[in-house]
């Protein structure tokens, strides 16, 4: 049977990038982040890890966005990583799904507490209970019910060979299969099935595909030029990162590398850094209620958690804030599709945003270690 390959959010990365001390910066300053000391920092890290490449993002409002790669495309050659290559983000895309749903609520398509069974009411007829009950805010904290990906089967089954939102569609359809493991709210469960379902919701309240508004309402607009969803294809085999399993092996772009394209809306995407960097940059201004795709109301809420028992906030971001202000928060995700890694963060009352990014290995990797290193490093900077 062929493997399923996670849509990924370490929380254990998240803990490590968290270690620094929230009282504040070390006695001996470190150096300020420049595009010199950042190269120089992911070419000792990309060495000590032995992954192909290394690629980051950092972004300081009011200043020039920073980006370096280090490393080759391919273990084994001399086709140097660039600025211009698009790295996959994995659950990096949960976010960028989340703003699509606050978008549609500012539009009074539906609400954060609509029930599934308001939006697909044909389809709920066979569902349990808590399926029909399931809401936007449950989904987008991760504490719907749903498990993290269905039985196993569930995502095996769809085809790349059909559109997207057709296979969301006949995935819904198939939600009475699924048991709900907690009644909605009662608990935590980073669920990539609970943002597919995201997607087929924004599909049919949008009255377009999730990949359609992404482009429109996301896309386009932050002016991001360099991005794609899915695995490495023939075309892009010469001028983009090749996938790495976490021995350092190369995956050929026919290989499967990718999660199935059903899973779009929870972890396909690929972005430049630089490209990346626009889309941090747009969210530390949602998450200090500046002027964004968001009216200053939509993006402060996005940013609070209806849910205790969720570190996840309904941006999408687990939200960690320090207990001596609780003012002074920050954001983080990881991602991975087991054959590529990204580490981001957003320090709001730092006035700053970055990314780390590999092309290898998923979860405990040395692509995942080599990106929090970095991400820790770079938090201990000014």
């Amino acid at each position: 049977m062929p493997r399923l390959f996670l849509s990924y959010c370490s929380l254990l990365g998240l803990a490590l990038a968290a270690t620094v001390s929230e009282h504040g910066k070390s006695e001996t300053p470190k150096p300020r982040i420049t595009n010199e000391t950042l190269t120089e920092l992911l070419g000792k890290t990309r060495v000590h890890h032995d992954v192909p490449a290394l690629a980051a993002g950092f972004v300081r409002a009011g200043e020039t966005p920073l980006a370096a790669v280090v490393g080759v495309r391919k273990r084994s050659t001399d086709s140097s990583a660039t600025l211009a290559d698009k790295w996959h983000l994995g659950s990096n895309t949960k976010p960028f799904t989340a703003i699509l749903m606050a978008l549609l609520i500012e539009e009074g398509l539906l609400d954060w507490d609509t029930p599934l069974d308001k939006v697909f009411p044909d389809e709920a007829e066979k569902w349990n209970e808590e399926v029909r009950k399931i809401t936007p805010a449950h989904l987008l904290t991760h504490t719907s019910g749903l498990p993290a990906n269905g039985p196993i089967t569930s995502f095996l089954l769809f085809r790349n060979d059909a559109a997207p939102i057709d296979e969301r569609t006949r995935l819904v359809r198939t939600l009475h299969t699924i048991k709900s493991i907690t009644k909605p709210g009662e608990k935590y469960e980073y669920s990539n099935l609970g943002y597919v379902v995201l997607g087929a919701i924004i599909d049919k309240r949008g009255k377009k595909s999730w990949e359609e508004q992404l482009e429109q309402k996301i896309i386009k607009p932050l002016g991001i030029k360099a991005w794609g969803l899915g695995p490495l294809v023939d075309k892009d085999a010469d001028v983009h990162p090749w996938p790495h399993r976490a021995d350092g092996k190369p995956l050929p772009p026919k290989s499967i590398s990718d999660n199935p394209q059903v899973m779009n809306s929870a972890g396909r995407l690929r972005l430049s850094v630089t490209d990346y960097n626009r889309f941090l940059a747009e969210v530390l201004k949602q998450s200090k209620a500046q002027k964004c795709l968001l009216k200053p109301a939509t993006a402060k809420k996005l940013f609070t958690n209806p849910y205790s028992v969720s570190p996840h906030t309904l941006s999408g971001w687990v939200t960690i804030r320090k207990q001596s202000d609780a003012k002074a928060f920050f954001l983080a995700h990881d991602g991975s599709n087991s054959f590529n890694y990204c580490t981001a963060i957003v320090e709001p009352y730092k006035d700053r945003a970055f990314c780390v990014l590999t092309n290898q290995g998923g979860p405990g990797d040395a692509g995942a270690k080599a990106c929090q290193q970095v991400a820790k490093d770079l938090r201990e900077r000014e």
